[in-house]
């Protein structure tokens, strides 16, 4: 049996998905940051940062904000090679 099925494009890296990833990462970071004050006590990574269990859960909201945010953006930037959106026409 031959199998027809066209091989799959992948998307090219452009400049600005890899600074998009970048600030995906930072958004990580800062995420991680918070979770481990709340998992390992606070000094747990920086000895005066965060401070309390507000901070953290400050650091926990805008470091998911901007992953979600990047995350967003990576895809948007994605749909803009043409030569994925004619891979997703061709569902034939």
């Amino acid at each position: 049996m031959a199998d027809n099925k066209k091989p799959r494009i992948k998307p090219q890296l452009t400049g600005r998905i890899f600074a998009w990833g970048l600030v995906d990462v930072v958004g990580m970071a800062i995420f991680s940051v918070g979770i481990v004050h709340f998992i390992h006590g606070p000094g747990a990574l920086f000895k005066s940062f965060p401070t309390n269990g507000a901070e953290a859960a400050v650091m926990i909201a805008v470091g998911g904000g901007i992953m979600v945010y990047a995350a967003g953006n990576i895809l948007r930037e994605m749909m803009k090679q043409p030569h994925l959106l004619d891979q997703i026409g061709d569902k034939n």
